[in-house]
């Protein structure tokens, strides 16, 4: 009797592990990225959502709410050889889980490198004073070649802006 009482008690111990293990709860604002044997399988979106326990497992959850990269400092030489610092920031969230753990490892370190050569090449073919007058170009162009570059990464850009510019001391005298 004492062998049948303890069969029947781990019956539904490791059933109620099954249940436990084979629900995975996904909140509004993440996705998650679940392999098998390693390899991807499939994302789960919010709600509730059933998986295979033991043979399938939560590797990422991913935050898709939209994101602002810390603002930093970008050193950049005009047209008319001038060297200002323009101090940006970079509105992002991701749109495919995925791509987002899959293909790239840093995501704001790579936003930040890719808007710092973005920014380099657009503020370089203006001149000082075109700079300030059309900031808003400058940002437009900066968000156009900046979405298509972090597509690859299962990224939406959503906002990018040059929030100051400064000119040192002497080129201000000057």
């Amino acid at each position: 009797m004492d062998l049948g009482i303890a069969l029947t008690l781990a019956f539904f111990v490791f059933t109620a592990l099954l249940v436990i293990k084979g629900v995975a709860i996904v909140p509004q604002s993440q996705e998650y990225v679940i392999e098998r044997f390693g390899k991807y399988r499939i994302t789960l979106t919010a709600g509730i959502n059933l998986i295979v326990p033991f043979l399938v497992r939560v590797e990422h959850k991913v935050l898709v709410l939209e994101r602002q990269l810390d603002a930093f400092d970008i050193s950049v030489i005009t047209r008319d050889n001038v060297e200002i610092t323009l101090e940006t920031t970079v509105f992002f969230r991701v749109v495919s889980a995925s791509k987002s753990v899959y293909r790239i490892g840093d995501v704001p370190l790579a936003l930040r490198t890719t808007a710092e050569s973005i920014i380099r090449s657009a503020a370089g073919k203006l001149e000082l004073d075109e700079i300030q007058s059309s900031r808003q170009q400058m940002n437009q162009e900066i968000l156009k070649n900046l979405r298509d570059a972090a597509e690859i990464w299962g990224l939406e850009i959503t906002r990018s802006e040059i929030t100051d510019v400064r000119v040192d001391e002497a080129t201000k005298q000057a």
